[in-house]
Formats: structure tokens, C-alpha cells, sequence
């Protein structure tokens, strides 16, 4: 794929930025940053699900968690309330954050303002783009990430069911085809369909 000079400069300074997340994670004996691991995973699964995707869209999937870290999720009340409160504000707050990054590379303000939308998960049913966003979001979650969520609400099946269909709502066909590709443990994959019928 060929970008713009503007994005491999966004890039650079996107990619230095998640080393300042201190959390770090394990994967086959290498360390890296959590978000930076999830960064690295939304492009592996963008490049797979839609590699032709727009510049615009490869630079949301890399900013969806940028700097994350500085809003802890226990800086809003530890209930659901809480929790849809925080993540409403990370998506402005991490949108803001890329905004700052991409002006300083002078990157297309038209451009700025539609990544932003994505971050913010704007016009999830009206914008392909949008909706591409939120299927690698999705698939991502279910195939790194949802094993850990199960362990951690392992006595609350009904609000792991929950979660799986909220997820799956937010889908689209292609992105419920991409899922189901994802190679489940038996029980998970027990759990997916139940919650999904």
C-alpha cells in the first residue's frame, strides 16, 4: 500500500507514544505495551479483513486505544453507568488526542475529521468506513481478548451472553463471517453460538 508521507510521519509519532504505556503484556516471549499489542493487532486484522481499506481508516484502527492509559477505568463509578460513562469519554478524548498528533504533521484537516468520527464511533450505519472500523474492533475483542473477559465474569453467564450479542449486533455480515472463521476453544465456541442464536 502506498500513503501519503503525512501518514508514515503520523505513524512514527502514533507508534512512540504508546511506548509511554507502562502496562506491559507478553506474547511469545516478547514484551510490548498493551495498547501498543493492541494497536499492532487492529492492523493484522484490518490488513486481513480489508486490506484495500482507506488510509483514513488504517489510521483510526491504529489510534482506537491511544492513550488509553491515562484514563484508568476505575476513574468512573465500577458499574455498568460507569462504565458506558468512561468509554463515552475515551472515544473524544482519544479522537482529540489523534487530532493533536495528526496537525502536527500536517495532515489533511477533511481527513482529521472523518478518523475522528471513527474513533468516536460516528455514523456506525451510515459510513462504510465507520462500520469497517467497528467489525475489526469486534473480531479483535472476540479473538484476543473475549477468553479473558470469560475468565474474569466466569460466575455471570448471562452478562458474558450479553456482551457476545451487543458485540455481534454491532457487526456486519462480513464481520459475523470474519468471526466465525476465529479459531474458538470448544466451550468459547459453545458460549459464541449460544449467545448469538
Amino acid at each position: 500500500m502506498m500513503f501519503t508521507k503525512q501518514y508514515e510521519q503520523a505513524i512514527a509519532l502514533i507508534d512512540k507514544a504508546y511506548q509511554e504505556n507502562t502496562e506491559l503484556v507478553s506474547v511469545d516471549g516478547v514484551e510490548y505495551p498493551k495498547e501498543f499489542l493492541y494497536a499492532k493487532r487492529m492492523i493484522a486484522a484490518l490488513e486481513a479483513f480489508q486490506k484495500d481499506a482507506s488510509e483514513e481508516v488504517y489510521l483510526a484502527a491504529r489510534c482506537q486505544h491511544l492513550f488509553r492509559w491515562e484514563i484508568p477505568r476505575n476513574t468512573y463509578p465500577m458499574d455498568r453507568k460507569g462504565y458506558h460513562q468512561w468509554r463515552t469519554y475515551l472515544y473524544t478524548y482519544q479522537a482529540n488526542k489523534t487530532e493533536d498528533i495528526l496537525n502536527e504533521v500536517a495532515y489533511n484537516a477533511d481527513s482529521i475529521g472523518i478518523i475522528k468520527d471513527m474513533i468516536e464511533k460516528k455514523n456506525l450505519k451510515s459510513s462504510t468506513d465507520s462500520q469497517l472500523l467497528e467489525d475489526v474492533v469486534c473480531v479483535v475483542f472476540l479473538e484476543f481478548y473475549l477468553d479473558d473477559f470469560i475468565a474474569k465474569h466466569k460466575e455471570d453467564k448471562e452478562k458474558l451472553k450479553r456482551i457476545i450479542k451487543n458485540t455481534w449486533l454491532k457487526m456486519s455480515d462480513q464481520g459475523h463471517q470474519a468471526a466465525l472463521k476465529i479459531s474458538f476453544k470448544e466451550d468459547v465456541k459453545s458460549l459464541v453460538l449460544e449467545a448469538v442464536s
